[in-house]
């Protein structure tokens, strides 16, 4: 369990690195339909955003290792340092980082403190049918398009939003499907892997969480629908933990305790969400559809800072 730990840290941090550098390169192109893959392609020829694809996917590395190895319960909510995490690299990048964010950032660290010391240990079962999953599937459909109903009504802040909770849905089945690979590889190898369900859906919602997330950053301030989705990840992946794989709990005054410490840390983090105001003409729209303020990138004019800049361009 120690190793899941020490590896879902070192997947937060990625995570949060990825993020804050795919928020950068997305608000650097136009914006799209939030599954358009044409968002993704044109994302590709951005140098901060492939920075931080390369930071994604050894964050998703070590994801893969760390929910095969300890339980969703445990790893999932350890990804919400990865909000912290995104405060130094933001003031490294020459953005203001103001006192309300450091304070959510320590009641998401102290309320995750709590919830991890008050967690049992704790044996994952594996699901053997797919009728073992359809309450978790359908836990994650419904927050999913509720999240992305949400976008698709509105513009500014609920749009991030809510593409944040669906991306962070997606996410976090996909990590739900990821843990049984360790199982399906063990007893049948590469071929039983190649030809199973869990594996070509968890690629799908990988996928598709990608392109709700990189909508997501286009939406609005880097804090909401960041936070949005460490809120949801977590919560989700609790409860897929907890119905699909029949993880465990605290019980008793124990079990007011932990939820306590979750509570805290989804304050924190909707804190941090909160703390990210849009300018004043953020709740308008300019002509091609979008909130006015939108970042444009226009001759000689780039959102990308300027000492940063000069090191990735030489």
């Amino acid at each position: 369990m120690r190793l899941a730990i020490v590896l879902s840290l070192v997947a937060a941090v990625c995570f949060g690195t990825a993020s804050v550098l795919q928020h950068q390169g997305a608000n650097r192109v136009r914006r799209r339909f939030p599954l358009n893959p044409g968002l993704l392609v044109a994302l590709a020829r951005q140098r901060l955003w492939l920075l931080g694809v390369v930071a994604e996917v050894v964050g998703v590395a070590a994801h893969m290792v760390a929910v095969n190895l300890g339980a969703l319960s445990v790893v999932q909510p350890l990804l919400t340092v990865g909000l912290v995490v995104t405060l130094p690299l933001q003031a490294m990048l020459g953005l203001p980082v103001r006192r309300k964010p450091v304070l959510a950032a320590t009641l998401t660290v102290a309320g995750l403190a709590v919830f991890l010391a008050i967690q049992p240990t704790v044996q994952s079962r594996d699901p053997q049918h797919l009728r073992d999953w359809l309450p978790g599937l359908l836990l994650v459909a419904i927050v999913a398009l509720a999240g992305l109903g949400i976008a698709l009504a509105w513009w500014g802040r609920a749009r991030s939003l809510g593409l944040g909770v669906a991306a962070g849905a997606m996410f976090s089945l996909s990590a739900a499907l990821v843990k049984t690979w360790g199982e399906i590889l063990g007893a049948g190898g590469v071929p039983a892997l190649a030809t199973s369900w869990e594996l070509w859906m968890a690629l799908g919602c990988g996928l598709v969480g990608a392109l709700l997330s990189q909508a997501a950053f286009q939406s609005g301030p880097l804090g909401g629908p960041l936070a949005a989705m460490m809120v949801t990840d977590p919560v989700i992946g609790v409860s897929l933990g907890a119905i699909v794989f029949g993880e465990s709990f605290a019980t008793g005054l124990l079990a007011v305790v932990q939820a306590a410490g979750l509570a805290l840390t989804l304050t924190g983090v909707w804190l941090l969400a909160t703390s990210e105001r849009r300018s004043a003409d953020g709740d308008g729209a300019d002509g091609d559809g979008a909130p006015a303020g939108t970042p444009r990138e226009g001759p000689g004019k780039s959102l990308t800072p300027r000492g940063l800049e000069r090191k990735l361009t030489g």
